[in-house]
C-alpha cells in the first residue's frame, strides 16, 4: 500500500515539473524560436520535420520561420535534398544569441534548472522518509 501511495506522490511531482516545462515552451518569443531552429541545423542540414522535432515546434511555425530565415539569409534551402542548412550569417546570429542567453541567465534560472533536474531523478532518502511518515499518518486515521 505504501509503495502505491509513494508512486502516486512521485507521479504528481513529475506532472508538476512537466507542467512548468510546458508553460515555458508556450511563452517562447520569436528570437528564441529562431535560435532553436538555427541550433537544430547548426551541425547538419535537416528537413522541416526534423527541425520540428528538435525545436519542438508545429508544422506551421517551422514553415513560417524557415521561410523568414531563408529570406533574411540565415538559412539556405537545399532543394535537391529538401533540407535547410545554416549560412555564415546564421552562424553569426547563433553565436550572438548564445552569448546573449549567457548574459541574461540569472542565478534564479540556474536554481530552477537544477531543481527540475533533481526532481527528474530519484528524491534523496530524507525526502522519501518524509513522504513515508506523512503516508503512515494518513493510513492510521
Amino acid at each position: 500500500m505504501i509503495w502505491k501511495i509513494r508512486l502516486q506522490v512521485q507521479k504528481q511531482e513529475n506532472l508538476q515539473t512537466l507542467q512548468r516545462w510546458w508553460k515555458g515552451l508556450k511563452t517562447r518569443g520569436s528570437t528564441e524560436i529562431i535560435g532553436l531552429i538555427l541550433q537544430a541545423v547548426e551541425r547538419q542540414a535537416l528537413t522541416r520535420s526534423k527541425i520540428m522535432y528538435h525545436a519542438i515546434l508545429n508544422f506551421k511555425q517551422v514553415t513560417d520561420y524557415s521561410a523568414f530565415l531563408t529570406e533574411e539569409g540565415l538559412l539556405l534551402y537545399l532543394s535537391q535534398d529538401r533540407k535547410y542548412a545554416i549560412t555564415d550569417r546564421g552562424r553569426q546570429f547563433l553565436t550572438l544569441f548564445k552569448e546573449t542567453n549567457k548574459l541574461l541567465t540569472t542565478p534564479y534560472d540556474d536554481m530552477a534548472a537544477n531543481y527540475e533536474e533533481q526532481n527528474l531523478q530519484e528524491p534523496p532518502p530524507q525526502q522519501q522518509q518524509q513522504h513515508q511518515v506523512a503516508l503512515h499518518k494518513q493510513q492510521n486515521q
